[in-house]
């Protein structure tokens, strides 16, 4: 979620299967995360190579761990199992294209998964200049585990350091931005006014979530990706982030096991508005004060789970290398049936307006504002933030409302199978 919430209600290619992994894999010691040496060179002084680039975001991609209801005599509307996953953009315009979207039907209530179908709509998809429009509310998304996630990967040239012969360290930041169809908020107005379902005011049609990281990435001779180390990552949500070091940060091996010294960080991910987080817990009155708009993010982490690096990686700055997930004859018909303004457009990269139609009510007071896509973002390349955004840990001080399970000794157990949304 971008800054609607907060800022509105006051005036994180390769193509691979996925799933919940359950192997463990042999580890090194705590601080030594090594990959196997590889042939992806680092490519001309003062860039990284496409191979390089997919190497790097492969061997950090996160696991996004989901919310699921949990019975702790809590009632807020946002103890829910997750009901919206991830989903790939030429999905997304696929279904927008058949005039048939898979959209939740009945959502989860209490330990019951949602439903969802397939059903046709008949307004017209156009995008328009300043946004895209026509398409339903309450799209789930891709079957979790399937959806890629699309990334970018780029070097801050003050940390390279190489021998002669290519071997040595580089300071590499690696976003991974994740899209989702729909943004559920079902916070509570004024201690009065609900905005569930249909009324959901404070949700919005499309959002764009992503973490960064930091890393220090090792090659070998020749300039070789040779592993590295997590250094610092920045959890994105609600108009901000949270940065958390490299202590901080909970981890998994590549077969998903928890694991100290694994190389894929884990990101909590918040019920319904999706920010992320380093760690599982809840937070009442996080974006705005609660007499105004009561909503509590839940990111128990006890739900589905998704391994990112078994997923589909598309590069963001390589939109050329896979047509059909950048620039899908989705696209091209949905271009066709637009005006003339974005006509121009090579590939869905370069669209500049929001996601979706979701506006400012009430004059411009914004309840619920669909989002714009990574390239329009500042946030796009921003180096994690990491002068800008609080640390965590001085977060979890000065915050009342944050519960951070692990500090209290909280367990939550984990709801098995993962509480998706059936597919009829």
């Amino acid at each position: 979620m971008t800054s609607h919430l907060r800022h509105g209600l006051i005036a994180l290619a390769v193509l691979a299967g996925c799933g919940d992994a359950s192997r463990r894999s042999a580890s090194p010691a705590v601080g030594t995360a090594v990959a196997p040496v590889s042939s992806a060179t680092i490519g001309p002084p003062g860039s990284l190579s496409p191979a390089f680039r997919a190497e790097v975001a492969r061997a950090f991609a996160p696991e996004l761990r989901f919310n699921a209801y949990h019975d702790d005599g809590n009632r807020s509307p946002q103890n829910r199992h997750e009901d919206f996953f991830p989903m790939g953009v030429a999905s997304f315009l696929a279904e927008l294209e058949a005039g048939a979207a898979r959209v939740l039907v009945q959502p989860s209530r209490g330990p019951a998964p949602g439903v969802s179908q397939v059903r046709p709509f008949s307004s017209r998809p156009v995008l328009r200049g300043a946004q895209l429009e026509g398409y339903p509310r309450y799209m789930v998304g891709d079957e979790p585990g399937t959806a890629p996630v699309y990334v970018h990967v780029y070097e801050d040239p003050a940390g390279r350091a190489l021998a002669p012969d290519g071997s040595g360290e580089l300071v590499v930041f690696a976003e991974y931005w994740f899209f989702y169809a729909h943004d559920r908020s079902e916070a509570r107005l004024l201690g009065a006014i609900g905005t569930s379902g249909a009324a959901d005011v404070t949700g919005h049609r499309a959002d764009w979530e992503h973490i960064s990281l930091r890393l220090r990435v090792r090659t070998a001779a020749g300039g070789v990706f040779a592993g590295g180390e997590l250094d610092h990552g920045s959890f994105y949500g609600h108009g901000g982030a949270v940065v958390a070091g490299p202590g901080e940060l909970e981890r998994v091996d590549d077969a998903g096991a928890d694991d100290p010294a694994g190389r894929h960080p884990v990101v909590y991910v918040a019920q319904g508005k999706h920010a992320s987080y380093p760690e599982a817990g809840e937070w009442r009155g996080h974006a705005v004060p609660t007499w105004l708009a009561d909503h509590t993010d839940f990111f128990r982490g006890n739900g589905v789970r998704i391994a990112c690096w078994q997923v589909p990686l598309p590069d963001l700055e390589d939109p050329d290398a896979l047509p059909q997930e950048f620039a899908p004859q989705a696209f091209r018909t949905l271009q066709a049936a637009s005006p003339h303004t974005v006509a121009h457009l090579r590939d869905w990269t370069e669209y500049r307006g929001r996601w979706g139609p979701d506006l400012a009510l009430f004059g411009t007071t914004v309840l619920g504002l669909s989002p714009t896509g990574p390239k329009a973002k500042t946030k796009y390349g921003d180096q994690g933030g990491l002068t800008t955004f609080p640390r965590w840990a001085d977060l979890k001080r000065r915050s009342p409302g944050l519960k951070v399970y692990r500090d209290l000794g909280i367990v939550i157990p984990r709801v098995l199978p993962p509480p998706a949304p059936s597919r009829s």
